[in-house]
Formats: C-alpha cells, sequence, structure tokens
C-alpha cells in the first residue's frame, strides 16, 4: 500500500513538472536548456528549476515598493537636469547612489538590443549564461536562449552575462551600440596590462524573474549600469552594513534558497523585521536609465521583465584611494604591473600611489625579501595572488592604446578634492574613441 502511495506522488510531482515544461520553438531548444541547466546548478535537478511555480504567481514583480524611514528611495536625477561636474560632486565624490532618467535612451542600442534584433544578429553565436562548479564558462547559442526567455516559466531563469565583446569579432559590433556616458569619463584601470585587467565590462541579458543576489563589486570598485530594455528592481545597502544581513543569509528557511527571486519575495521583508535600524535604499530602473552604484554598496538586482544592459566598473578620481589600497593587497601581482604603467603614463597618479603606500607602511612585492608575505594578509589572499599567471615581464601598454581613459574637457581631480597630488598627468588625458580591452570573466558584475 505504502509503495502504491509513493508511486503515486511520484508521478503527480512528474506531471506537475511536465506541465511547467515549456514548449519551445527550436526542436533543440529543451536539450540545450537542460545542458545548461544541469551544468549551473547541482543543488537541483535541471527538471526543477519551476518547482515553485513563480512563473504563475508573480506578485513579487507587481509588489509595490512600500517607503518609510526604514526604506529609502534610491535619489533620482533627470540626465538633462545635471551636468558632469555636478554629478561628480553630487553623487560620485560622496560616494551617493543615484538613478539617472533618460541617460542612455538615445543609444543606437534602444533599438538594435530587442530579443527580436539580437536574434537575427547573432543568432548561431555562442554566449556565455553560467559557470560550473568547476569555473568552465557554459556557452549557448542566441537563438535558443531566446527561445528560451519567450517560453520559460523557471523561478530564477538562466541570466545571460557577455565578457568577450572586445575579444570576439562576432561580438565586437556590440560596441557600436552604445557608448561611454560622459558622466563616467575615467577608466584608470585601463592602465593596467591588457590581459592582467580584472573583467570590468558586461553585456546582459536577464529573463522576467531573474537577478543578482545581493553582493559588492570587487576591490572596491564603483560601477554604471545601463538599461536599454526591460525594467529592474534594485535595493542597495550601505557599506557598514555587515555582510550577513545584508545577504540574508541567516533568514534562510529549510527548502529555500538565496536566489534572487527569494530575496525579493520573503528574505527582504524578514531582514527588515529582524533588524529595523538597517536602512536600505531601493527603487526601479526603466529603458534609458542609469544607475550609479558607488563602491562598497551592497546591492542585489530583480528583473521585473525581460532586460538587456550593459555594465562596467571603473576605477577614477573618486575612489582611486580605496581601489589602489584594496588592488595592492588582494592582487598583488597584477597591481605592481599598474604600479609600473602609472609610473611610465601617468606619474602623478604613481605619486598618488606612492603616497598611500607610504602614509601606510605598505612595501609592494618586489620591496619585500624572498618569502615575507603582508603584515595583513592571510592564506587565502596570498594564494590569490601567486596564482596570478600573469608574467613580471609584462610590457604591452603604449601611449597609442590609452584612449578614452580619461575625458580631457572634464577637469576632475585629486586637485579638486583638496589632495596634494593632481589627477593622471596629460599624457594619459586623450580623448579617442572607447578603449577596447580583452579581459576574462570570472568576477561578479554590478548587479546586471
Amino acid at each position: 500500500m505504502g509503495g502504491q502511495q509513493d508511486a503515486s506522488a511520484t508521478a503527480g510531482r512528474n506531471a506537475f513538472f511536465d506541465s511547467l515544461r515549456p514548449q519551445f520553438q527550436h526542436r533543440r531548444t529543451a536539450a540545450e536548456i537542460h545542458r545548461c541547466r544541469k551544468g549551473q546548478r547541482t543543488d537541483i535537478k535541471p527538471t526543477e528549476w519551476a518547482k515553485y511555480g513563480y512563473a504563475q504567481n508573480d506578485d513579487v514583480l507587481k509588489r509595490e515598493i512600500v517607503y518609510d524611514s526604514q526604506t529609502l528611495p534610491i535619489p533620482r536625477v533627470k540626465r538633462s537636469d545635471i551636468t558632469p561636474e555636478q554629478f561628480f560632486k553630487e553623487f560620485a565624490e560622496k560616494k551617493r547612489p543615484v538613478i539617472i532618467e533618460d541617460a542612455c535612451s538615445q543609444w543606437p542600442a534602444s533599438s538594435r538590443w530587442s530579443l527580436h534584433a539580437l536574434e537575427e544578429r547573432f543568432r548561431h553565436i555562442d554566449f556565455k549564461v553560467g559557470k560550473t562548479d568547476k569555473g568552465k564558462n557554459i556557452q549557448l547559442k542566441m537563438k535558443y536562449f531566446v527561445d528560451y526567455c519567450r517560453h520559460q516559466q523557471d523561478d530564477s531563469p538562466l541570466y545571460l552575462f557577455e565578457t568577450k565583446m572586445d575579444d570576439t569579432s562576432s561580438m565586437r559590433h556590440l560596441l557600436d551600440d552604445f557608448e561611454m556616458p560622459d558622466l563616467f569619463p575615467h577608466d584608470w584601470l585601463a592602465l593596467m596590462n591588457h590581459d592582467a585587467r580584472p573583467p570590468h565590462r558586461w553585456w546582459c541579458i536577464g529573463p522576467q524573474r531573474s537577478g543578482t543576489t545581493v553582493h559588492t563589486d570587487p576591490l572596491g570598485t564603483a560601477a554604471w549600469n545601463a538599461v536599454t530594455h526591460g525594467r529592474k528592481r534594485w535595493v542597495l545597502f550601505e557599506p557598514g552594513t555587515p555582510k550577513r544581513i545584508a545577504k540574508a543569509k541567516d533568514m534562510v528557511r529549510k527548502g529555500e534558497d538565496t536566489e534572487a527571486i527569494m530575496y525579493f519575495d520573503f528574505l527582504l521583508p524578514r531582514l527588515k523585521e529582524a533588524y529595523p535600524d538597517v536602512r536600505s535604499y531601493e527603487g526601479l530602473q526603466h529603458p534609458g536609465d542609469i544607475i550609479f552604484v558607488p563602491g562598497d554598496w551592497w546591492h542585489g538586482v530583480l528583473n521585473l521583465d525581460d532586460c538587456v544592459a550593459v555594465t562596467q566598473n571603473y576605477c577614477g578620481p573618486d575612489n582611486f584611494d580605496s581601489v589602489w589600497c584594496r588592488a595592492r593587497k588582494d592582487r598583488e601581482k597584477v597591481s605592481y604591473l599598474w604600479w609600473r604603467n602609472m609610473r611610465k603614463f601617468a606619474p602623478r597618479l604613481y605619486d598618488r600611489a606612492v603616497e598611500l603606500n607610504s602614509r601606510d607602511g605598505f612595501r609592494m612585492r618586489h620591496m619585500r625579501g624572498a618569502g615575507e608575505k603582508l603584515d595583513d594578509s592571510d592564506d587565502s589572499s596570498s594564494d590569490s595572488s601567486s596564482s596570478d599567471s600573469t608574467s613580471d615581464d609584462a610590457e604591452d601598454l603604449t601611449i597609442h592604446g590609452l584612449e578614452g581613459i580619461v575625458d580631457p574637457d572634464l577637469k576632475l581631480g585629486f586637485a579638486e578634492r583638496k589632495r596634494s597630488v593632481p589627477m593622471a598627468d596629460e599624457a594619459v588625458e586623450t580623448n579617442g574613441h572607447r578603449s577596447r580591452r580583452r579581459y576574462d570573466s570570472g568576477e561578479m558584475p554590478s548587479g546586471v
């Protein structure tokens, strides 16, 4: 009798999952999506990605944000109402997040990045939609991914994150569809050697209900995120918020997870109830809007529609001090190459790095004896630095490859911040087209 009941229950569950299985347009889409799901998550079966039924109950996507003394609105400003100088002084320098409305609505991407247009342009091109537990990229042809976006019913769908626009000839045309926002002219990480530079720019497509878990960006970099299609819901926490609170892992109950859909559905409300003194900043980003996320701010995103966006992390006069101090410790080899290129191409920026090292009594890796570790380093950070395969002899930067690092018409720098050392010297203040860099994947992007 018990065996019959178990068999009946199993049949019932299978019937439920079968009812949620979408009917894709292309014959191979289902098999390709099964492969990607299997590689992306090992905690659940590929057939269980829709087990919570969020596609049938989309209340969390329609839920209004209720603002009060604990839940504060992310500031908003129209692009036409603010100059680059005002943005720097009011937001970047003060490390205040903001949504800039109508900041990218004139980009060609507004028409070229619809799902239909992308399918036509990149039909047979493979894009990254995840990583395996061993760090191997999971790739999927655009025609299958668009088919998936149109029909998927997953609770937390696959998310396309592509970092190879500069490297791959078939994707390079994406660079012609947008421009670097004039509010963010600085790109001082481009002074790193091409192959050593950490991931910094992502082009992404997030299907409805997808999102990113709460995180901070690498090395304390700040970021801008531009949406051309769809709406995103954001939550941000101030830098001093403890990690365990911001990520709400203590709020997870048996059978739940920390995916974005569940975080916004019930983990965030539980967090607010448990910690009434912790402030969150929340808001909606619409097509044409750019959001600025300062360094070290916790942030997470839920895609309310099928969203297409591009995002970039940067280092400039508003955050160089913190980024340099983080990089010199966490990325020793990379920061040494960066430091050396500053000395060659941006001596005033190099002087600032030397001044910070002197202030903190920090000695670069080439100044320390054999086997001598950083005083405050642990084994994990040391291993991470030593595993960097970047050659110390790499010399691949020339002045002709440094276009777009700083806008020469925007006179913002350390001098205006009452620093003793001004911004990078005129040698890197060129005004060419966007710098097209090579970089590898592996870092969490800023809330795309």
